[in-house]
This record gives C-alpha cells, structure tokens and sequence, in this order.
C-alpha cells in the first residue's frame, strides 16, 4: 500500500506498530537516524518517539531533511496536552500506545491518498 519508516523507536513500540502496519499491507523500514530518511526516497510518512525531550528537534531536523514528509508522533503518554504539543511542534498527527488497526487506518489514509496523487511518488 505504501512505505512508511520507523525512526528511532523504542523497540517495543517499534515492533507492536509495525506488526499493525504490515497486517495493513504498508512496507515497513527502521532507521536510527534522520540521515538515513534520505535513503528512502519512497517513504510517504515517518514516525517518531514523543516520549523523548528532545522529539520536537527531531521533527526539525526531519523537515529540514525531507520538507513536507508528514510526521506522526507515538507514545506512551495519551494525554492531550501532549498531543497539542506534538501538532504545534509540526507533527502530521499523533498516536499512543497501545496502537489500534483503526486509529493507524485513520491517520494514515489521507497521507497515502495524497501520496498516490503525486505524479513524482508514484513514478518512482
């Protein structure tokens, strides 16, 4: 369906959400670092910890690598004062722990309908 990359995730997390993404039928890769976002250039979401302090940098960084690739943020904190500061941070969405097939549906479909509606996405 599409390619979306895990980036920095605690390995539990990272494990729970890509098992759902893949029951999804999305392409799932793992990367440490936001340098190696740029060897992915098919990917049409990341996501990010926001349990880190320092997870806003991170979006920074992403946008500064790959402008306008949409950011979710999870976490383990579901409150909604972290989910506000996520979104004025930049992120695409937000998503907490425990992850829900419907939720990622949810957050996910429009980013890949309007990745399917670039001429640039879909040639590659």
């Amino acid at each position: 369906m599409s390619r979306v990359t895990l980036l920095g995730l605690p390995e539990d997390l990272a494990s729970q959400l890509a098992r759902i993404l893949l029951d999804e039928s999305h392409r799932v890769s793992r990367c440490l670092y936001v340098s190696d976002l740029r060897r992915n250039p098919n990917c049409c979401a990341v996501f990010i910890s926001g349990d880190t302090p320092d997870y806003s940098q991170t979006l920074s960084r992403i946008r500064e690598a790959r402008p306008g690739l949409p950011v979710i943020v999870v976490t383990r904190q579901p409150e909604a004062r972290h989910w506000l500061d996520a979104l004025d941070a930049g992120a695409a969405d937000y998503c907490g722990a425990p992850f829900e097939h419907v939720q990622l549906r949810w957050i996910l479909a429009p980013i890949v309908s309007q990745t399917a509606r670039r001429p640039e996405q879909s040639a590659a």
